[in-house]
């Protein structure tokens, strides 16, 4: 019995010192510092050398940062969503950079050159350049083109609201992604519109029809238009043409005007659109298969910087930088092939960084780095 309760005993304290030391590697992530030297310019002033060399390492901080934030910034990212995160890391630098230290100073013309290495809080920088919805904005899976006729009445709408507000949410919210096609000689022309679709490399065809007609035979109530729309989708595979699924959704739109009642029924059937087939879209969409790339011993950020360009060179679909703490890089890598192995020796091939592979398994891959 004694026995039986120093063993649990042991068990327990190992426990606990475990989820310390899990807590304590967290908190160590979060506090973690790594450096960056930068550059950092300001106007020349004889008259007030000291606010102008303030200004230059200013300058150099958020280019320190801004070099920091590029690790975990997608080359398919939109200027618009980082540009926020951007702002945000520049309007508040002290909180991502601990110290730094002016390696030189000198005059450049008219300009205050400085170069400084400053000590970033890196696990604070992704976080802010992450932010809450920036993933599942870029999002994995696959893409579409859409093809969807819409109607005010018995008149074609050139407006597309129904449309737009589609794309946004599936953009937003779904695995599946809108790409914009080329003009096409006939818009209507559904052949064609396969044909541009594949072209573009979509996986799939949405092609439905929406259209906006008064709620009920009184058209104005107190001032206000009252609104229908109906709106139904297809969806196809782009290669085959095969129909996999259908959606349809309706909904209602007030405006003071006729017109403006048509287009928001339109708009909100377009959004109910995008979620009913983002809820549909597992049945049709496979998920991706992702590898997880694991590289160690990497001197600096800068360096981290070049294996991240060197991954997304290989044949891939895309690549998130994950992390970056102690000279280990962590990326989540989704290639065209699901096979850890071929990617591991195709990242061995660049050249870009003298690596050696530890391991790799079928999900993950594990370098370092040959000093």
């Amino acid at each position: 019995m004694k026995a039986c309760f120093r063993i649990a005993a042991a068990l327990a304290a190992f426990g606990l010192l475990a989820a310390c030391g899990g807590q304590n590697r967290r908190a160590a992530a979060r506090d973690s510092v790594e450096t960056v030297e930068a550059d950092g310019f300001a106007p020349y002033n004889a008259k007030d050398l000291a606010a102008c060399s303030a200004a230059a390492a200013a300058d150099a901080q958020k280019s320190a940062i801004e070099a920091a934030a590029g690790l975990f910034i997608s080359p398919s990212a939109r200027a618009e969503e980082y540009e926020p995160a951007k702002q945000d890391l520049f309007r508040t630098p002290r909180l991502f950079v601990k110290k730094h230290k002016v390696l030189f100073e000198r005059r450049e013309g008219d300009s205050l050159h400085v170069r400084i290495r400053a000590y970033i809080y890196i696990e604070k920088v992704a976080a802010a350049v992450k932010g809450p919805g920036t993933a599942d904005a870029r999002g994995r899976g696959a893409s579409c083109a859409v093809m969807l006729d819409e109607y005010l009445g018995s008149a074609i709408s050139s407006y597309g609201d129904a449309g737009k507000a589609l794309s946004e949410h599936l953009s937003r919210k779904s695995s599946l992604k809108p790409v914009a096609l080329q003009a096409m000689g006939n818009p209507g022309d559904e052949n064609l519109f396969f044909e541009a679709a594949r072209a573009s490399g979509a996986d799939f065809v949405l092609i439905g029809r929406a259209e906006a007609a008064p709620l009920s035979a009184q058209v104005r109530q107190s001032g206000f238009y009252a609104a229908r729309a109906r709106a139904e989708l297809k969806v196809y595979e782009t290669g085959s043409r095969k129909p996999l699924s259908e959606v349809s959704a309706q909904s209602n739109g007030l405006d003071v005007s006729e017109e403006g009642a048509f287009r928001k029924a339109l708009a909100s059937a377009g959004e109910l659109l995008g979620r009913e087939l983002s809820a549909k879209a597992g049945q049709f969409v496979k998920p991706a298969a992702a590898v997880t790339v694991r590289v160690k011993g990497l001197r600096d950020i800068a360096v981290a910087g070049r294996l991240k360009s060197a991954v997304e060179r290989l044949d891939i679909d895309s690549a998130d930088f994950d992390s970056y703490y102690g000279g280990e890089a962590v990326i989540t890598v989704y290639p065209k092939r699901p096979d850890a192995q071929e990617l591991a020796s195709s990242l061995l091939k660049t050249g870009v960084l003298e690596l050696q592979l530890d391991s790799v398994g079928q999900s993950e891959a594990e370098f370092s780095v040959i000093r």
